[in-house]
């Protein structure tokens, strides 16, 4: 698909893959246990989802967790950012934000992005593998990349304007489970979180993701 300007996209996986080290977080406005009240981001995920982002996070099965952020919200700040002409940014806008207990650091964050342009296969081979999911997917350990086209009136335009959108999963723990097992669960959380604000922003066709999650073949 497209390949130009390729440097910001892979500054931002970069940024990514570094965050997950740190622990740090480039989300603005990130989802925090002050906004569970008016957040529907513990709603609007399903329970396999939500095992999928504990296991990840390495969170036990029997912790008390939270999964706080505003979907809704983060629609609307994707329009309002491509309206503003903020294609390339390279700040997150939160989804959710996971928590074991209710407070405290996040174990696990999923933000949005309006890239300029997808990565270049097989640039980035010895931290991900690629995958065939919407315009493409990286899977790591700690984090999980999703690229996809939304054709949207929300965007403008008599027909819609498509305009591209990466999803980013990415953990602050090491998980206990398989390298295998944790880019499956990747994927399904970027699946999910990403199926559900295709349906927000009204994207034509909810941008070719599937009713129900099934791994996808390598790229």
């Amino acid at each position: 698909m497209k390949c130009v300007k390729i440097a910001p996209v892979l500054i931002a996986v970069a940024l990514a893959t570094a965050g997950c080290q740190s622990g740090g977080s480039k989300a603005a406005d990130a989802a925090s246990p002050s906004g569970a009240a008016s957040g529907s981001c513990d709603k609007s995920l399903g329970t396999p989802v939500k095992a999928a982002m504990k296991r990840v996070a390495d969170i036990p099965v029997s912790a008390k967790t939270s999964f706080i952020g505003d979907p809704q919200r983060a629609a609307e700040q994707v329009v309002a950012r491509y309206e503003a002409g903020g294609v390339g940014d390279l700040t997150g806008i939160a989804f959710c934000g996971v928590y074991k207990g209710s407070s405290g650091l996040d174990s696990l964050t999923v933000s949005y992005y309006l890239p300029q342009s997808t990565p270049e296969k097989g640039k980035d081979a010895e931290t991900f593998k690629e995958y065939r999911m919407g315009e493409t997917a990286l899977a790591g350990v700690k984090v999980g990349v999703l690229y996809f086209e939304c054709t949207s009136g929300k965007f403008g335009g008599t027909s819609g304007t498509s305009v591209l959108i990466r999803g980013e999963v990415r953990s602050r723990n090491e998980t206990s489970e398989s390298a295998a097992a944790a880019r499956e669960d990747n994927l399904h959380i970027l699946h999910d979180t990403s199926r559900t604000l295709a349906s927000l922003l009204n994207c034509k066709g909810n941008s070719g993701l599937s009713d129900t999650f099934s791994m996808p073949s390598e790229a």
